[in-house]
């Protein structure tokens, strides 16, 4: 019986224990240092190691500190712990700064902690590596055959041998389809073997024809089963490896066309699907991201309370009006939302838009942009040809106009990140590949913001980026946006 293996932070549960250990031994070290051992008896000090533990893991979970882990260099693996250990004691200064009722001195503790936790979490992860490396090697848990056809030998057995870290004892080679003479073998082979000399342990074992009665008679764990694109799939080979009960990895290799990288095996409506799409996000990363939205959201929207009298007193003063301005927006996947801000354009601002824009030759632009846009409030040019921002202009250079959007981030139409939502005349002229940015729920930043706002002007790279953020998307990239949204807003770069 063929036993799955754990996907995801979870398969790393016994370096996220030894993890906790370090940081528990260094902290019991610490102690002892500073507060000799008066403090261990102390509800304080155990009540302390708790948090520590449960920091940790968060940080580890939520930066996926253990993904891939094998494949780390020493190098990576020491930017990774600075970053990780960064976070916590980050946070673990913001929980202190919340509770006052310290027993120790806190400082000290920390001079030694950190330093002795840095030091043997690396040894660790380092020694525990080549401890799992050199098991896998021993033991050979698992003997794995590899069949395909003559013609893949030279891409997909080199892909097989650097990916593999000991896990399998690969048994032999499986030739199949009809281009399997010695010779064609033997060359194909030898292309390999100038890169990976390792290859000449891993003998030719059988063809298509002979392949059942070779695993009659010799022991196999699973099978590595290449289908090369517009081949059939040899269902009845398959059937019957089965019911010899083999474990068989088939390859659909027909699927590297796809220009997604994104594809998953699913069960969907009774059916086996490959799903593929432009990007990809966990069960539990959609959590954390949506646990994130609901805390910005809550502190945005505290802040646009309070900045409702001021704000609204300058726009009344300025304009008599509305202080608030809906539009509907497009969102995610093409669903229609109410979009708030505050108003920074005198109320007629949507009638003369059109003419704004054939004045200024922007009228068949996917995205209007002006540097000096006449229906802002107070926007005005003096007698010396300088313009000036006025209540409007402000509130957008400062991104104040911004902060009703969190409402919407509490909502769920919006996200504090993603992509900036079109309006709808907007979407009705978009080309289907512009359509793609709108696969995710928009957001208050994103990259494009971050990456110069209003300097950048041409719609084709910003669809570009958007499609970049989709596809490479991480909890660890927007919270990084977000942190650049601050510094991008304060040095105002990109405003009009």
């Amino acid at each position: 019986m063929y036993k799955r293996r754990v996907r995801g932070w979870s398969q790393h549960i016994d370096f996220m224990l030894l993890d906790i250990l370090c940081a528990f031994l260094s902290l019991l070290a610490a102690f002892l240092i500073v507060e000799k051992d008066g403090m261990l008896h102390s509800l304080f000090f155990w009540w302390l190691a708790l948090e520590v533990a449960l920091v940790n893991t968060v940080v580890m979970i939520v930066m996926d500190t253990y993904h891939s882990v094998l494949h780390h260099s020493p190098w990576d693996e020491m930017v990774r712990l600075l970053g990780q250990t960064g976070n916590v004691v980050l946070i673990l200064v913001v929980l202190r700064l919340l509770d006052q009722t310290a027993e120790a001195d806190l400082p000290k503790i920390a001079l030694h902690a950190v330093p002795l936790y840095l030091v043997s979490c690396y040894i660790m992860r380092q020694a525990y590596k080549s401890f799992l490396k050199k098991k896998h090697h021993i033991h050979n848990r698992h003997s794995m055959l590899i069949a395909l056809e003559t013609s893949q030998i030279p891409t997909v057995i080199p892909r097989i041998l650097r990916s593999n870290y000991g896990i399998y004892r690969f048994s032999g080679i499986a030739v199949m389809g009809n281009d399997n003479s010695e010779e064609q073998v033997r060359q194909a082979l030898g292309r390999v073997r100038e890169e990976y000399p390792e290859v000449d342990t891993i003998p030719v074992v059988a063809t298509a024809d002979t392949l059942e009665q070779y695993l009659t008679n010799n022991w196999v764990d699973e099978i590595y089963l290449d289908v090369p694109p517009k081949t059939d799939m040899p269902v009845e080979l398959i059937n019957s490896l089965m019911r010899m009960g083999i474990t068989i990895h088939t390859a659909l290799t027909s699927l590297d066309d796809i220009e997604s990288r994104h594809k998953n095996v699913e069960w969907i409506c009774g059916h086996l699907t490959i799903t593929t799409s432009l990007g990809y996000i966990t069960g539990r990363d959609l959590f954390l991201k949506r646990l994130m939205d609901v805390m910005g959201g809550l502190i945005g929207s505290l802040i646009t309370v309070l900045l409702i009298p001021p704000v609204g007193l300058a726009i009344l003063l300025s304009d008599p009006g509305p202080i608030f301005f809906s539009q509907t927006r497009i969102g995610e996947n093409g669903k229609k939302f109410q979009m708030y801000k505050f108003r920074s354009m005198y109320m007629d601002a949507e009638e003369r838009k059109k003419q704004v824009a054939l004045e200024n030759g922007q009228e068949d632009h996917l995205m209007f942009k002006m540097e000096h846009d006449p229906r802002i409030i107070g926007k005005r040019q003096g007698p010396d040809g300088k313009w000036k921002k006025g209540v409007g202009g402000w509130l957008r250079a400062l991104s104040l106009d911004e902060f009703p959007q969190f409402f919407n981030v509490l909502k769920g139409d919006m996200s504090l990140v993603g992509t900036r939502p079109p309006t709808v005349d907007e979407w009705h002229r978009y080309e289907p590949y512009h359509r793609s940015r709108m696969s995710t729920r928009p957001g208050i930043t994103g990259l494009w913001q971050v990456s110069g706002r209003s300097n950048i002007r041409d719609f084709d790279t910003v669809v570009r980026m958007d499609r970049e953020y989709i596809e490479n998307w991480s909890l660890k990239q927007d919270i990084h946006i977000l942190f650049k949204t601050v510094w991008v807003v304060f040095k105002r770069i990109g405003t009009m």
